[in-house]
């Protein structure tokens, strides 16, 4: 997803570095010692610097008070960089003014459906981008990710192109893209250009696997599966990921495209329960996302099983019952396209600073939580800092006074890992949610943990029994709070309740209240029909309770009654909890906080293919609170 509104045109001639090889060998680097500043991996016996860089072979022109070096296609000549298995890929590389090496590395990497070109820009302006890091030290390697653009994306860029007839996108598998990134800035190890240990960056799809290589580390992931130290390929340089800063990410793919109510923000939650019961699609964000890929080079369907986009959209988007073909490709994902998927590194991921957006209903800030959670569930305590504020995918507003902060704050925790070797600042910086969307930005506030930031829980209760039936609800309201195709995040809607829900509430007193973090809900559920889903909507009702404007949103898939078979007149029982995504959001006085339970939010949410009345009773509702 476009973030960066910089561009920059033009391609400089220069010859392409060809390189060779389908696998790195793990022989050879020297041995990597620990920095006791950041716990990164340090590595020896790097080559001499070039006495005139020529990033892969390519000439570098001084522009915008950098020097930049330009691959890709142009004139009909092909500049771009053969990667491990004969890919092509159009890179460039930004370099400082002056100097010939070896600078630190920063590699970043673009958002889906875009390209090298969305970190290129003018000047210098303090974002994360070539000209602003470049001007700090860095030598900054940009590239297109293999499927997208000038990488074999376009028909133009792979017509007999060898290798490209294999060359469509991987769904940022750890095998493929995070491996070209690797491999990429191996070679530029190897030419003596840059340092062993780098940092990566990235934006939604380049955040995930910024998050991936964060996890990997000194590791790289052969195409078997297997393990491999990260060295480069000519002279076995033991290189790592010394910090990596993610913006927007997905910890786990699947909780984020089908979630299923079991992620927990407050502990550990292993990718079983993410995948088991398979979960809910986010139909609108899920289409969105695909028609973007499917403009670039997708594998054709039924021909290559590990990235069959395609054949899994189609199944997942098909609905219930979820049989050993769509569970199979969930596995996929989760292994081999998620952090989630790489075993812990000894000490823990490189040093991490993660942005979430607290109104971002698809990579929400529940997937930033849930990297951070298993670090620390594995007694690991490498340098992390958590940023959430208002700024991601939609709902999201992107105020420029949030995005600023936050970058001010990712940059400078990068630059103390790699530039001043220090131990940079961590733990969680929040800013508080606003409306309307002229609003100035909320308060910041800084904490060790988010508990510490949210000591303090309210309770709705509802013990009598209520029923939530699949044909309930608005569907007006529903597109309404659409996230990929809507902005309704300030707006007011009707507050009249709908048919069919179940709703609690409680009244806000005197000074206000600030929920900060996800609402947790804990009820028994009895359900009479098939393929249940259970859908909670936090609303904040105006004085008067005429309108209502929506604060946070999640989903719940029963383990019960799902089977392939199960009938509209089956009956279970399920003892069910879950978390509405998280926010912070200050309820003024007098207004009425609203949970609703629904049995369909589509199209965000797939409806589901059954028929179900869903009982309620003994619900408990726990809201963090500063």
């Amino acid at each position: 997803m476009n973030w960066q509104s910089g561009r920059r045109a033009g391609i400089i001639s220069g010859a392409a570095l060809m390189a060779a090889g389908l696998s790195l060998s793990a022989s050879g680097g020297s041995t990597p010692a620990a920095d006791a500043a950041t716990g990164a991996t340090v590595a020896a016996a790097e080559p001499p610097a070039p006495a005139v860089p020529a990033p892969f072979g390519l000439g570098c022109t001084p522009e915008d008070g950098i020097r930049l070096c330009v691959g890709g296609l142009t004139g009909g000549v092909d500049h771009r960089v053969k990667s491990f298995d004969g890919v092509p890929l159009d890179a460039d590389v930004a370099l400082p003014a002056s100097g010939s090496g070896p600078f630190p590395l920063i590699v970043l990497l673009h958002g889906l459906g875009e390209s090298k070109a969305e970190y290129e820009t003018t000047r210098d302006d303090g974002a994360v981008d070539d000209v602003t890091l470049a001007d700090q030290g860095y030598a900054v390697l940009m590239y297109t990710a293999r499927g997208f653009g000038n990488s074999c994306g376009t028909k133009a860029s792979r017509t007999g192109v060898a290798g490209c007839d294999k060359g469509w996108i991987q769904l940022a598998d750890q095998r493929y893209e995070v491996r070209d990134t690797q491999y990429l800035a191996g070679l530029l190890v190897d030419e003596g250009l840059v340092k062993a240990n780098i940092a990566v960056a990235g934006v939604s799809y380049g955040a995930g696997q910024s998050l991936e290589l964060a996890m990997e580390k000194n590791r790289m992931r052969l195409p078997d599966g297997r393990f491999v130290p990260f060295v480069s390929l000519i002279h076995h340089v033991a290189m790592s990921v010394a910090a990596a800063y993610a913006m927007w990410p997905w910890d786990d793919l699947v909780t984020a495209l089908d979630p299923n109510g079991n992620l927990s923000t407050v502990q550990n939650t292993p990718a079983g329960a993410d995948a088991d019961p398979a979960g809910v699609a986010k139909e609108s964000w899920d289409k969105l996302l695909y028609g973007v890929t499917a403009t670039n080079y997708l594998a054709p369907p039924g021909v290559d099983p590990q990235s069959d986009l395609t054949t899994w959209e189609r199944e997942i988007l098909a609905g219930e019952p979820y049989l050993s073909p769509e569970r199979s490709s969930l596995h996929i994902i989760q292994e081999y396209k998620s952090a989630i998927g790489i075993p812990m590194a000894p000490g823990g991921p490189a040093a991490t600073a993660i942005q979430s957006g607290w109104t971002d209903s698809l990579f929400p800030v529940s997937e930033g939580l849930h990297y951070a959670n298993a670090v620390k569930a594995a007694g690991d305590h490498p340098p992390m800092l958590l940023m959430f504020d208002d700024v991601g995918h939609g709902w999201a507003q992107d105020k420029a006074a949030d995005v600023a902060t936050t970058n001010n704050a990712g940059i400078a925790f990068v630059n103390s890992v790699m530039l001043t070797h220090t131990r940079p600042k961590t733990g969680v910086l929040a800013i508080a949610q606003t409306c309307p969307a002229t609003a100035p930005s909320g308060p910041a506030s800084t904490g060790v943990s988010m508990k510490a930031l949210a000591p303090s829980t309210v309770q709705i209760s509802g013990v009598p029994a209520q029923s939530v039936t699949s044909s309930g609800g608005d569907p007006t309201t529903a597109a309404h709070l659409d996230p990929a195709y809507s902005s309704t995040l300030c707006d007011p809607l009707p507050a009249a309740r709908e048919p069919g829900t179940a709703v609690y509430d409680t009244r806000v007193g005197p000074d206000g209240l600030t929920l900060l973090g996800g609402t947790k809900i804990t009820a028994h559920l009895h359900i009479v029909g098939n393929y249940p889903e259970l859908i909670g909507r936090l609303w904040d009702v105006a004085p008067g309770a005429t309108t209502r404007q929506i604060v946070a949103m999640g989903i719940f898939r029963p383990s019960v009654s799902q089977a392939a078979g199960t009938g509209a007149n089956s009956t279970a029982s399920q003892q069910g909890t879950f978390e509405l995504n998280p926010n912070e959001y200050h309820f003024a006085p007098g207004d009425t906080i609203e949970l609703e339970l629904v049995g369909s939010n589509a199209p965000y949410f797939r409806a589901s293919n059954g028929t179900y009345v869903i009982t309620v009773s003994g619900l408990r509702a726990t809201l963090p609170t500063r």
